[in-house]
């Protein structure tokens, strides 16, 4: 972070002339009380000011070693809210009646052209995730990119080779990773605490209909043209683009298979990296919306089969597995979703890991996932050493769930190769991976 030597000396002038005329200074400005003077704080861009935009914030909110300094929003209400937000968090941490120093933007250009900016939050919708992650790593800056890593498979590929280009510190914001029994499941399952592992159970929420709604005006300070990026421009309406139907319509995310899909896919090759790893055949059926916008899947039930014998099944909740993971090994099991852990011995919660066996990456301990991984990030940026979910991992998991899309969509058996990104011996479903972006918001 050489650019901020300037800030440092700044700083240090301040710091200096009030030592000739005495202030008092709260705690965040002089760096006590484990907060980081400015100098050394990473500074922040959040692009995407939406639900997942606000909650990256309030993630934030704990952690001393940050400031966030822009937002980048095409809808400017929600920009101006965002910004408002992060202004009067550190008003009250700098012990201020108001703070200014969060700047809106309309288009994230003009943020990537600061040389001021260390790190940047993804929080777009999915199909902007492989234009605006490609963009941030040229420009220079490590980047928290939300799940799912991209919309197409080819996207993924092509950020895979810009992070080792770059030498981007890039967090996948598959929060999971960083919640202790997460961790606990993976790694019992790592270190054959249940035996030889015959079976993972994957299920998350499934899809519903999105009834369709006449075209309209965009709001007043509603950019459509740049909420549309790289998709297909249709005309606005003010369904798509909210909770759920932007999640729902395929144009801009391949449904919860991938968009939910990706948390405990993540999850099942964390604790058996053969399922990340590996050739696989896959098949399976669902079913698709029969009326409204949506076009993505209601539900599913996949089936993943590996040359070792290894199967992973992988459905929406209840049909017919639990939500969560399951990792089924022929010595017991372990079940793990975000409102607990179990086992088949409860005594396997109990175990202490040996000094040999594989220790999976922890993340600082906060009570909250989503600040534990942002709490990594950070210090990721610091050290320049890998997060808890680098890119790598996070395309693995989400190419589960857009292969699985695609061979619902053909309706037949496919075979995927994962170190070479493709389908073996099929063209028809190599060319699904990938789909013309709208100019000028290209890869």
């Amino acid at each position: 972070m050489s650019h901020k030597m300037s800030r440092r000396g700044f700083l240090a002038g301040t710091l200096t002339a009030s030592a000739v005329s005495p202030l008092v200074l709260p705690s965040a400005v002089l760096g006590k009380d484990g907060h980081l003077p400015p100098s050394e704080r990473i500074t922040i861009a959040v692009f995407g000011a939406g639900n997942r935009g606000r909650h990256s914030l309030n993630a934030m909110r704990p952690l001393p070693d940050h400031q966030v300094v822009a937002v980048a929003e095409a809808r400017r209400d929600r920009g101006l809210s965002a910004c408002q937000m992060a202004e009067a968090f550190y008003a009250q941490r700098l012990g201020k009646a108001s703070y200014r120093g969060c700047t809106l933007y309309s288009d994230f250009r003009d943020v990537l052209a600061r040389d001021d900016i260390d790190a940047v939050w993804g929080t777009v919708p999915d199909h902007w995730h492989g234009c605006l992650y490609s963009r941030v790593i040229e420009s220079g800056k490590d980047i928290y990119g939300e799940k799912p890593l991209s919309r197409w498979v080819a996207q993924g590929v092509k950020l895979k080779k810009l992070v080792r280009q770059y030498g981007t510190i890039f967090q996948v914001g598959l929060q999971q990773r960083s919640d202790p029994k997460f961790r606990l499941a993976c790694n019992l399952a790592r270190n054959g605490y249940l035996g030889k592992i015959s079976e993972v159970q994957v299920a998350v929420p499934g899809g519903t209909v999105i009834p369709a709604v006449p075209p309209c005006d965009p709001p007043e300070g509603f950019d459509w043209d740049m909420w549309t990026g790289p998709a297909p421009m249709f005309p606005f309406d003010p369904r798509r683009v909210e909770w759920l139907g932007l999640y729902m319509i395929s144009d801009y995310c391949a449904g919860f298979i991938t968009n939910w899909g990706v948390h405990h896919l993540d999850i099942a090759g964390w604790g058996v990296p053969e399922i990340f790893e590996k050739p696989f055949q896959v098949s399976g059926r669902g079913i698709l919306p029969d009326r409204g916008m949506a076009d993505t899947w209601i539900s599913w039930r996949m089936q993943m089969q590996y040359e070792t014998g290894l199967v992973m099944n992988f459905c929406n909740t209840g049909n017919p597995y639990e939500q969560g993971c399951r990792f089924i090994g022929d010595q017991g099991w372990v079940h793990v979703n975000r409102a607990g852990i179990k086992a088949s011995d409860p005594k396997l919660l109990q175990i202490t890991l040996k000094d040999a066996d594989t220790h999976l990456h922890v993340s600082p301990s906060w009570g909250d996932p989503y600040t534990a991984h942002t709490a990594d990030f950070f210090r990721s940026v610091r050290t320049r050493k890998a997060p808890v979910c680098p890119l790598e991992q996070g395309h693995y998991a989400t190419t589960l769930g857009n292969v699985s899309d695609i061979c619902l969509r053909l309706g037949r058996t496919l075979k995927w190769d994962p170190q070479n990104d493709c389908f073996i011996g099929d063209d028809q479903a190599n060319s699904m991976l990938s789909r013309a972006e709208r100019s000028p918001w290209t890869m």
